[in-house]
Formats: structure tokens, C-alpha cells, sequence
């Protein structure tokens, strides 16, 4: 039988030009073809204009035969690079009626501005009426709504409204009924050239194509073709299309309905309220709300577990009542109720920056639903598929939660151990002497295993004395000491096996059998159920889990009470043919019960009875303290945080402070560290504002402590920028380390070149940590800096949204109708008020980002701030920060607040001052200082320099609030300090910093393999703790997707510069780095389910994908720049990379062959494949192999001992 004949591809696409479109599309979900303009043009001319489709082909001869011919043919070549370069997002082809419709109403615009009609070869109008026609339609088309279009031609305009529509600094436009609050650089640029000669090229038909061009699609310019950088003019906001796509995915552009409920009215019965908005994979169950939760209290102020008494069981707890029964249900099935429910009805952001509401009080929304006050008796009218089975279960469920013994279960697998009880009063810790041998510093610093549920809750130690749980932010210290070791929190907290089985068994409890079925099949519903509630609990901190995944393999067949109530006499659990419509409702009701079970009774049932947090030293980890225990642990450093740090307001003080200024209240959370707790102060929260409105009653998300200052945070850092030696010995990220040290090594191999020097001088080496540097800063000082440093009278503060392609090897995937989402980052800029710039000319100056395969959108949010308000808000946010912690504000006294946007740059600059006033005898050119945030290295050929700088920081300078911790020191020479012994570098010439080793005697970097551990002896759980392991979709592709980031974010150019570091070191970091990736890569596959492992296909794909990640950043082309020496700016050797893909190739199979080779049973396929790769990767020479050997070698003696 002869080969089925494949049909011919219809409407194949244009050739394209050598700028590549598939890289940026107009929407990151399900997006539009992307063209250039240049083929949009072409497919929307009419098949009769022949004559018109040769003149624009013709650019193309044209600019390629005149490229150095700069007067007639220059504006035909940048016409025509204009039209290869543009791109084009094309959505669905509008309806001919839309068409005719919008011809009418432009004919009627232009009737109606007396434009005077053109010749009979050019357009009938210029291209300034069309761009105006379309900014007229779209503010005609959204209503009288008070919300602008999301177009970006609109950004900027407003209805002209009111007998003053030019009051508050809004100018007259050429638009009828529209003024002009600020200019908008994208209008002004479609009104000028090319744009003009595009509509010349279009003839007749010119108005009508680009009508429709501004109306539908997307336009990206091209801004720097080499980099494939691209700026949107038109069209709806790239940053905004998948919110529109989410909210606007039910509706058409023509007759569309609702399908989504309101809050505030019920919605009518009809077919498409009841369609589906969000589907069961794509509904997951908010975790982030059972984290760091208040503890509800009685009325003697002791911890109440269970369920909250708001909780709906507790509000509506007799069974005996048909009213509170039906009121309950309403909860479970909104859906059936007509209320907001997660599959119908569409999140509202300005109430939740959630992906769901929180669903716990709805007594408004019932109440309005059903025309009533909240109070007044309720309906017990039933939906009919809820009538009889259901309402008794749902009678059970509020009986067993009366009968429930919450406190006695949860005292039964999370017991309180007896150490929490030794705590005494606060001011007698004197009382108290000694601690448990078991709490030294010496042992392991986790209780839960790295699987965790292999250890009972008999395994936690006891509690020290309150002393030893201090916080490490003293600010008493009168001479620098070495603290005593101190004992994690993390200790502390209850297994998560524990935690599980105390859910478990409440839920066993709670919820009747009877909800998951009968017989076999219902009792295999309760296990498919309990075993995931397992799982949710077991969960690291970013991991989800879907409805989806929780209800696949559930049957709805041995449920009774999702019985139809017309059928009768039908034996439970019998096998019966479904119509499809019975087995979809079933279906809608089991979904509505598993997620309010997960939702609104695991979580609430979590964060009522435990403390759930993450670590500082365990990453992703999440651990749960019981609410009494983690009281009794957190007393005393907070009591400590109060007395040093804060200072209490007066709740009548602080309500006045709130009613003056825009900046809100932050909350506080202790962070547990290896040793003690870190503050956190959180700035990001939005809180429920009420409405101001007449006649409106609802809340609203108001803006976060850093969102408002945030105009303070691009005023500084265009100060930074236009003045780069105010930042001093700052870095401002790890990799800043690279291009400093690079300079300084050419300058001394420069000196040892002229001084005639035989070898290198020695380099002595200091590093120094500042305590507690955030909460140390002299408040007013800083601001008096601040004040010094700002040069212009006012600025002009505006935003855009920079768009990336988040996976560079998604293309070769199937995408099964959905592509991969792309990176989003919003930014912010500050330049002068009097010199504006645009974004693209911003951009075309690097005043921007530079990364490549970039889109730029505009927000076209502008404001000019002046000088002085930005002072006055930063004054007030560092001097009158306030924090509420319980019902009680404090202001925090001195130091700037952990968690504002601010604190960085503010400390950098700080810092910056206290080396220009008391290190200024290091601005000599023998020496390379170093600063990342509170961490100082200091680099020089002369030990009195090193020994100074030591001397001169440990002193402290209280005026600064510097306190430097000898503990956390170290050199590489031998010095005492007051008598103190510095820590000294022993037995290795590599010497750690921020996570990277230097070498003392030739300045390479590699990396820091060892933090990796995080002080265990095993590998396992500091990876493990590490990981983000997704299952909800694709998980093969998430996998692929996380190897290769996971490796790419090692390979950092200043591990890989060869003219920094010699060869051998560059290929060391290769392979180290190559090691840790398949170290994670195995983790991850053993963290996944057996189902859902990936294939010896995948995982070698994957490995091949890795090696060919890691030549491209290799051999990529770094230019060089200028960096802020201590002097003046200077350049160094650009970023080369000798590493030649074979020896890539060597070591990425050397690597994954010494990792998977202890797993030779799973990885047997892809072992043999490993092994052709570095038999064929090996080199010919002899002498070039056994270098690499020795690169191999050296790498396994670091790994040799983990186990993972």
C-alpha cells in the first residue's frame, strides 16, 4: 500500500525578511499571526491594484540598489527599511458590516472637520483626520464609561466634560469633545513621516486599510534590528492582552452576553451565564492565603483552634434550621445559586490581587442577590438538582462540625512539646540559666527530613531559654564581640506529616462519607481526595495544585445525592448510561464540592491552628508552627524589636498621620534564619480602601507603600545614572564584580609591565559585614543626603512595560493551541522635567534596558512631580514609617524599613558618603574596594592599607551607624584587632565573596559550590528545598523549561572570560556548573510522579539543549564599557570566551555521566547516549585530553562527598 498523499499547504505565507517575526506577538495567549506591514499591505490591497503592488515592491530594489545614495533615493530606502523592518500583530478579519460601518462614520468626521477633498492619485484625506477619526471612535465605541479605552492611542486624551473641560492642565486637541491631558508621543508619531508616504502608497483604498490597520491590529516599530528590539505604536497594550483575553474570552464583538456574575445584581437564566470561564486545570487553589496568618484569640487572649467563629459552620450551626442549612449551601454550590463562584465569574483586581476571591464572608453578596438586608431571614428556596440527598448531607456536615474535636486532634498528632512552657517572664530571663545540650549549634538544623513525613513529632527538641531565640539587630553594643551560637526556629516546627495527618483526620471527621460515594468506588473518592490534601500540604512555597489534578480518577456514577431527583428505585452505586448533559452536571457539583472543601476548610483549618512560613536558609520549604508555640517563640525578640527598633503611636496619633498623607501602614513578619529572625516589614500590601464615591459602598484595593514612592525610587536613580562615582564602592548586583575586578587586574599587570616587576605583588585581602545596615542608618542624615543630591527642580516620571520571550527553545514543543507566556517587567523612568524624552528616542540613547528580543510598550502614564514633594514623601516614609503589628502601630525609630523599594539605593548612597569622609586614604590606584549593600571587600598590594581599613571599621562609627561583627570577617593575613583575632583565610588561596571564590594570587572567579550544601553534609534536601516543581501542564516541557534556566543562570560571563580567567579555571566553572544542573535535574525527575517523569527522549533532549544554551553564552559578543573606578571611569578588555564546542560537549557529558552514573538502572538509555557524546567529544591530542581530565578531576574532588 502506497503512502497517503499529503494535501497542499493553502495560502501559504509570504516570504518574510531576515528580521525574524515569531518572536514577538501581539498576545502572549493564543496570539494573532505577527507579519511585517509590508506583507499586511500587500494582502489587504485589492487583487486589482496591480499597479500599486509593484510601486511597493519596488522599494525594496530601490533601497537595495541606492544604499549610498543620500539625497533623492534616502526617503524611498528608509521607506523601505520601514516596511521590512515593522511588524504587524493581525487579529481576526473584521466583518465587511464593520468595515462599511466605520466607512460611514469617517465619511461623516470628515464632513463634519470640512476637510477639503485631494486629487484623484493621492489619498482622499491626510493620514493626521485618520489618525484623529480612530482616537474619536474609540472614546464613541467604550460608551459614556469612565474608563479609557485600552488603546494605546487613547492614552493621554479625555472627554472633554463639564463647563471647564481645560481646567487641571488639559489642552485644547483637534478631536471634537476630546482634550488632551499630556501629549502622546505615539499619535504625534503616526501623523509624521513614513506614515504619510504609506497612505500615499495605498491609493484609493488608503483610507480604508488604514482604518482598519489603526482599529484591529498591533503595530511594533523596529528599534534596533540587530537586537530584534521593538517598540508597540498602536493597538492594545502588549502588557495588557492577556487580562483582556481572560476577561473577554466569553465575548464577541457583536450581540455578546455575560458570563460572568456580578456582585452587586443576579444574573438572569440563560444558556451563556452558565458557560464555563475557567476550567478545572486552570483553577488552582490558592496556598498563598494559609501563609503567615494572625492567630484568632479568645476572649482571655489564648489561641482558639479549630475553624474560625466566623467561618459559615460556626455562624450557621443548627441543623434543625432549613434557612441556615440552604444558607450554608450557598457557600458550597455558589454556582447553582447564581453567586460569584470560580468558574463563571471573572476576578475583579481591584479587589484581590489574588487569581480567586476569598470567598469566606459573602453575606453581602447573598443578601443583594436576594433583594434583602443583610439580617433579615433568609430564602430556603433549593436549586432542584440540590433538593433531598444534598440538603441532608449538608444537615450532617453542620452536625459533625458541633461534634468535632479539633483541640483534642490536633493535641493528638501535633502535640506542643513541654519546652515552650519553660519560657518565664520577660523580665526575669535571668531566672533561667543554662539551655538543653540537644539546642547547640552543632546539630543538624532541620527536623524535617528532605521527603518529608519520616519523623514524628517526638522528634522535635525541646525549647532554649528565651536568651538564646535573640534577634541578631542589638543595637547596644558598646565594642565589637563574638556572639554566642544561637539555635534556628525552624526546630521548632511541626513535621509536615504531622500537619497532614491532624487535616486528615479532621476532614474525616467533618466531612460525611457519604459526599464521596458509596461502596468501593466512593470509599476510593475519599482516599483520591485525602491523598492529595496530603500532597497540598507537602507542597513547596510556589508549587500548586488544580481542581483538575485532585478530581482525575474520582467517579461520579456511586455518588447518590448527584442523582437527578426524578430517578427512583435505582440501586446505589449500579451501573447506568449517562446522557452527556446528566454526567456534565454531576461533574459541576462534585467540582463545586472540591473546592470549597480545599478552599474554604483545609485552608482556613491551616492558617487558624498553624503559623505557616517559609526560611531564610531553606528557600522553598515551608514550615508549620503551632500558634501557641510560635507566640511563645517569637515573644521575646519581638518584644526586643519593640523596645530598640519601634516606638509606639497612639492609635488616635496615628489615624491623623493617615488622614495627611498618601502613604499607608506596612505589616510585620518574623522571618526564622539559621540563627534567630529576621524582620520584614511588608511594603508591597494593598489595602481595602472604601469607596468615596455617591452612592457606592464598595472597597477597593488602594496603592502599596511602594508603589508610592516609587517617583522617589526614579528620581534617585536617574541621579545615580547621570552621577555614577555618588554610588562609591557600590555594586549593584553579584555580576558587577566581573568588570571591577577585570579593570584592576590589567592595571596592576599594566604597573608590574612598567615598574619592570619580575612577579606580581602580593594582594591582601578584607572582608567586612555591617550589622543589622538597614535598621542602623541615622535617619536624618540620610535625608540631608538626599536633599544634597538631587539637581533639578522637578521630574517627569513616566512607565512602559518591557515584554520578553520567556523560553528561548519553546518553539520546538508542541504547544497543543496555547503558547508560552512571556516575561513581563514594568519600569519606571525619571528624566528632567524641562527635556522630556520619549521611549524610543530613551531607548536609541541606552537610557533603557538593552536586553535583546525585547518589546517595549508605553504605558503613556505621565506625571511631573516636583522636587520638592518627592523630598517631602521620602522624609515621611523614612522618618514616619509606620507598622501595625496586632491593633497597635508603632514608628520604626531609626534606620529605613526592610522591604521598600528604597532601602537599596538609599544605603548604597549612604555608604558611598561614609567612604568619601572616612576611607577616603583608599582612593589610591593600590587598591579595589568593593561593596554589595552592607558587605565590604577591599583588594590591595599593601598590608597597611588592609590593616588600617580593618582597624578603622572595627572601631565603628556611630554617626553612621556602622557596627562591624569580627565573627563574620575575614582576611588573608595575619591581624588582631583591641585584641580580637580576625578569622583568616587557611589552607586555600580561593577566598569567598557574595557567593563566588576569588583567587588571592590571580584574581579568577569561580563559583561557590559549597553554599550549595547550606552546611549539611548531604545535598539532597538544600536542593530539594530549592526546587519549583510543576505538574498542573506540560510537566515534560517545565522540566526542559527549568533545566535550562537553572543552568544559564550559572553561567555568569565573569566565570567564563577567558581574558580574565585562564582556561582552565573558565572550564571548571563549566563543569561545576554542569554537575549542580543535573544534581537539580535529578531531584526534580525524582520529585515528580512516576506518571509524569520525563522519557529518555525528553531528558536527553534536554541535556542537548542544555550543552547548546551553554555555547551560545560562550561565544556571545560583549563590547566593552565604561565602569566608576575609585577615581575616574576607565575600560577594560571586552568579554571573550575561548571554549570551543567540543569541549563543551567533553564536559556536559562528563558532568551527567558522573551524576547519573549512580542511577545506572533509571538512566540506562541515557547513560549510553552520554557515553557517545564524550567518547566523540573527546579531544585527538593527548596532551589536550589529559587537561581535561584534570578539569574533570578537580571538579569531582568537590562533589566526591555529597550525596544526592
Amino acid at each position: 500500500m502506497g503512502h497517503k498523499r499529503k494535501r497542499p499547504v493553502r495560502n501559504p505565507d509570504p516570504p518574510s525578511s531576515q528580521i525574524s517575526s515569531s518572536r514577538f506577538t501581539s498576545r502572549p495567549v493564543e496570539s494573532p499571526p505577527t507579519i511585517l506591514i509590508l506583507q499586511f499591505l500587500l494582502q489587504h490591497l485589492p487583487s486589482s491594484s496591480k499597479s500599486r503592488r509593484r510601486r511597493i515592491l519596488s522599494l525594496r530594489g530601490v533601497a537595495a540598489n541606492n544604499k549610498n545614495v543620500p539625497d533623492q533615493r534616502y526617503d524611498a530606502q528608509s521607506l523601505a527599511n520601514f516596511l521590512d523592518t515593522t511588524l504587524i500583530g493581525v487579529p481576526k478579519e473584521p466583518v465587511p458590516a464593520v468595515d462599511s460601518a466605520r466607512q460611514r462614520d469617517f465619511a461623516a468626521f470628515s464632513q463634519s472637520q470640512d476637510i477639503s477633498q485631494s486629487s484623484d492619485t493621492g489619498p482622499s484625506c491626510p493620514q493626521s483626520e485618520i489618525v484623529d477619526f480612530v482616537i474619536s471612535s474609540l472614546f464613541n465605541r467604550s460608551g459614556f464609561s469612565y474608563q479609557r479605552p485600552p488603546h494605546l492611542l487613547v492614552r493621554g486624551f479625555q472627554r472633554a466634560a463639564g463647563p471647564s473641560p481645560l481646567e487641571n492642565g488639559a489642552v485644547a486637541s483637534s478631536i471634537p469633545g476630546i482634550v488632551a491631558q499630556y501629549p502622546n508621543g505615539n499619535v504625534r508619531s503616526l501623523k509624521q513621516h513614513p506614515w504619510p508616504d504609506v497612505l500615499g502608497l495605498l491609493g484609493l483604498h488608503g483610507e480604508e486599510i488604514m482604518i482598519r490597520l489603526l482599529f484591529d491590529c498591533g503595530i511594533f516599530t523596529c528599534v534596533d534590528p540587530k537586537k530584534r528590539m521593538y517598540y508597540q505604536l498602536s493597538g492594545i497594550p502588549l502588557s495588557m492582552l492577556e487580562q483582556l483575553d481572560r476577561n473577554t474570552s466569553r465575548q464577541s464583538d457583536g450581540s455578546s452576553k455575560r458570563t460572568t456574575l456580578s456582585n452587586n445584581t443576579a444574573a438572569k437564566d440563560n444558556k451563556n451565564d452558565r458557560e464555563t470561564l475557567h476550567k478545572p486545570n486552570s483553577i488552582i487553589f490558592v496556598r498563598r492565603r494559609m501563609l503567615y496568618a494572625r492567630p484568632a484569640l479568645n476572649g482571655k487572649g489564648e489561641v482558639r483552634f479549630g475553624l474560625r467563629h466566623i467561618h459559615v459552620l460556626n455562624r450557621f450551626s443548627s441543623m434543625d434550621s432549613l434557612a441556615q442549612t440552604v444558607h450554608i449551601m450557598k457557600y458550597i454550590f455558589p454556582r447553582q445559586f447564581r453567586l460569584h463562584n470560580v468558574f463563571t465569574s471573572a476576578t475583579d483586581n481591584r479587589q484581590t490581587v489574588q487569581r480567586f476571591k476569598d470567598y469566606t464572608m459573602r453575606e453581602d453578596e447573598i443578601a443583594q442577590s436576594a433583594g434583602r438586608s443583610v439580617g433579615q431571614k433568609d430564602s430556603t428556596k433549593v436549586p432542584k438538582r440540590l433538593r433531598g440527598k444534598a440538603v441532608e448531607l449538608v444537615q450532617k456536615l453542620q452536625n459533625r462540625n458541633k461534634k468535632c474535636p479539633y483541640m483534642e486532634l490536633l493535641r493528638h498528632y501535633c502535640p506542643s512539646e513541654p519546652g515552650p512552657c519553660r519560657f518565664g517572664p520577660l523580665t526575669q530571663p535571668d531566672s533561667i540559666s543554662g539551655s538543653d545540650p540537644k539546642s547547640s549549634a552543632s546539630r543538624p538544623l532541620g527536623t524535617q527530613p528532605a521527603v518529608p513525613g519520616q519523623l514524628s513529632s517526638s522528634s522535635v527538641p525541646r525549647l532554649p531559654p528565651p536568651d538564646d531565640l535573640a534577634t541578631d539587630f542589638d543595637l547596644s553594643q558598646d565594642r565589637p564581640t563574638v556572639p554566642a551560637p544561637k539555635v534556628s526556629l525552624t526546630d521548632y516546627a511541626t513535621p509536615a506529616s504531622s500537619v497532614s495527618a491532624f487535616c486528615r483526620a479532621v476532614l474525616q471527621k467533618l466531612i460525611p462519607p457519604q459526599f464521596y460515594g458509596v461502596g468501593h468506588e466512593g470509599a476510593s473518592n475519599k482516599d483520591i481526595v485525602l491523598k492529595h490534601v496530603d500532597r497540598f500540604i507537602r507542597l513547596r512555597r510556589f508549587e500548586s495544585l488544580s481542581l483538575h489534578e485532585v478530581c482525575k480518577g474520582l467517579k461520579v456514577t456511586c455518588i447518590p445525592w448527584l442523582e437527578p431527583p426524578n430517578i427512583k428505585n435505582q440501586a446505589p452505586g449500579s451501573q447506568c448510561s449517562l446522557s452527556l448533559s446528566d454526567l456534565q452536571k454531576r461533574t459541576e457539583l462534585l467540582y463545586e464540592l472540591i473546592y470549597y472543601i480545599f478552599d474554604s476548610i483545609l485552608v482556613p483549618l491551616i492558617r487558624t491552628n498553624f503559623y505557616v512560613t517559609e526560611s531564610q536558609a531553606h528557600r522553598n520549604r515551608l514550615f508549620y508552627f503551632r500558634h501557641d508555640l510560635w507566640r511563645r517563640l517569637t515573644e521575646q525578640p519581638l518584644a526586643q524589636l519593640t523596645s530598640t527598633m519601634l516606638q509606639e503611636v497612639k492609635p488616635a496619633k496615628a489615624q491623623r498621620m493617615f488622614s495627611r498623607r498618601s502613604l499607608g501602614s506596612s505589616s510585620l513578619r518574623l522571618l526564622p534564619k539559621a540563627t534567630g529572625v529576621r524582620p520584614i516589614f511588608n511594603l508591597r500590601r494593598r489595602a481595602l480602601v472604601k469607596s468615596t464615591w455617591a452612592g457606592k459602598k464598595n472597597s477597593f484595593l488602594g496603592p502599596s507603600i511602594n508603589s508610592t514612592v516609587a517617583p522617589v525610587y526614579n528620581m534617585l536613580n536617574y541621579e545615580k545614572s547621570r552621577s555614577p562615582l555618588r554610588m562609591g564602592a557600590a555594586l549593584q548586583s553579584v555580576g558587577d564584580i566581573h568588570p571591577r575586578l577585570k579593570q584592576f587586574k590589567e592595571h596592576l599587570q599594566r604597573q608590574q609591565v612598567d615598574l619592570q616587576l619580575e612577579s606580581q605583588q602580593p594582594l591582601y585581602f578584607v572582608r567586612l559585614d555591617i550589622q543589622s545596615c538597614f535598621d542602623t542608618l541615622p535617619q536624618h542624615k540620610l535625608i540631608r543626603l538626599v536633599e544634597r543630591l538631587v539637581s533639578e527642580e522637578a521630574y517627569h516620571i513616566t512607565n512602559h512595560a518591557e515584554i520578553r520571550q520567556s523560553d528561548e527553545f519553546n518553539s520546538g514543543w508542541p504547544i497543543h493551541g496555547r503558547q508560552a507566556r512571556a516575561a513581563r517587567k514594568f519600569v519606571g523612568r525619571a528624566v528632567p522635567a524641562k527635556n522630556p524624552i520619549h521611549l524610543p528616542d530613551a531607548i536609541s540613547s541606552c537610557a533603557t534596558s538593552k536586553k535583546k528580543e525585547t518589546v517595549f510598550v508605553d504605558n503613556l502614564k505621565q506625571k511631573e512631580y516636583n522636587t520638592e514633594d518627592l523630598l517631602d514623601l521620602l522624609d515621611e516614609h523614612v522618618r514616619n514609617n509606620l507598622i501595625r503589628i496586632g491593633k497597635k502601630y508603632f514608628r520604626q525609630r531609626h534606620g529605613i524599613p526592610q522591604g521598600s523599594v528604597l532601602s537599596s539605593i538609599l544605603c548604597n548612597l549612604f555608604y558611598a558618603e561614609l567612604e568619601r569622609e572616612i576611607l577616603d586614604f583608599l582612593q589610591t590606584d593600590e587598591t579595589l574596594l568593593l561593596r554589595l549593600i552592607d558587605d565590604f571587600l577591599l583588594i590591595t598590594t599593601s598590608v597597611d592599607l588592609a590593616t588600617r581599613f580593618l582597624r578603622v571599621m572595627l572601631k565603628g562609627h556611630p554617626a553612621y551607624g556602622v557596627s562591624v561583627n569580627p565573627a563574620k570577617s575575614l582576611i588573608n593575613f595575619a591581624a588582631s584587632v583591641s585584641g580580637i583575632q580576625i578569622p583568616r583565610l587557611v589552607g586555600t588561596s580561593l577566598f569567598p565573596y557574595c557567593g563566588n571564590l576569588i583567587d588571592t594570587r590571580t584574581l579568577e572567579v569561580y563559583k561557590d559550590q559549597e553554599r550549595v550544601l547550606e552546611g549539611a553534609d548531604s545535598a539532597v534536601a538544600p536542593i530539594s528545598n530549592s526546587l519549583t516543581v510543576e505538574l498542573a501542564r506540560a510537566p515534560g516541557r517545565s522540566f526542559h523549561r527549568k533545566a535550562i534556566t537553572s543552568l544559564t543562570a550559572q553561567l555568569h560571563p565573569m566565570y567564563l572570560d577567558t581574558r580574565h580567567n585562564s582556561t582552565a579555571a573558565v572550564q571548571l566553572n563549566l563543569y561545576t556548573s554542569f554537575v549542580t544542573t543535573a544534581m537539580k535535574m535529578y531531584q526534580y525527575m525524582k520529585s515528580l510522579p512516576s506518571r509524569a517523569r520525563p522519557s529518555p527522549q525528553v531528558v536527553i533532549r534536554t541535556i542537548k539543549d542544555a550543552i547548546h544554551s551553554a555555547y551560545n553564552v560562550c561565544r556571545a559578543k560583549r563590547g566593552e564599557r565604561s565602569v566608576p573606578g575609585n577615581a575616574e571611569a576607565a575600560e577594560y578588555s571586552p568579554f571573550a570566551c575561548s571554549v570551543q564546542r567540543p569541549q563543551v560537549q567533553y564536559l556536559a557529558a562528563a558532568a551527567f555521566r558522573f551524576v547519573l552514573k549512580r542511577k545506572q538502572t533509571r538512566y540506562a538509555e541515557v547513560l549510553r547516549w552520554v557515553e557517545l557524546v564524550w567518547k566523540a567529544a573527546r579531544p585527538n591530542s593527548d596532551r589536550a585530553a589529559l587537561r581535561m581530565a584534570q578539569v574533570v578531576r578537580n571538579g569531582n574532588s568537590t562533589f566526591d562527598g555529597w550525596r544526592f
